[in-house]
């Protein structure tokens, strides 16, 4: 197996679909086309599924990753998580 890691994709739009057993995620790539458009459509970069139990499993860890990025730099600006809750 190679070790080479992949390179990496930016994505700035997901779509996460849930089934009975796993959820999939299709990471994209928006323009601001798109948004002039009022668009939904974007171009898909990558798809990753798995199971709901592993998507459960990686809430504390990126919680946890975000929480500690923000200790050390800064509170990252985001839409609707004003005042350090989502409503």
């Amino acid at each position: 197996m190679d070790e080479a890691a992949p390179d990496p994709i930016y994505a700035n739009v997901v779509r996460m679909t849930p089934g009975p057993f796993d959820l999939i995620m299709d990471f994209g790539f928006s323009t601001p086309e798109h948004k002039v458009r009022q668009s939904t459509e974007f171009v898909t970069v990558a798809r990753i599924a798995m199971s709901l139990g592993h998507a459960k499993s990686m809430l504390p860890l990126l919680a946890k990753a975000i929480a500690d990025y923000e200790s050390n730099v800064g509170t990252i600006p985001a839409p609707g998580f004003e005042q350090g809750s989502k409503e």
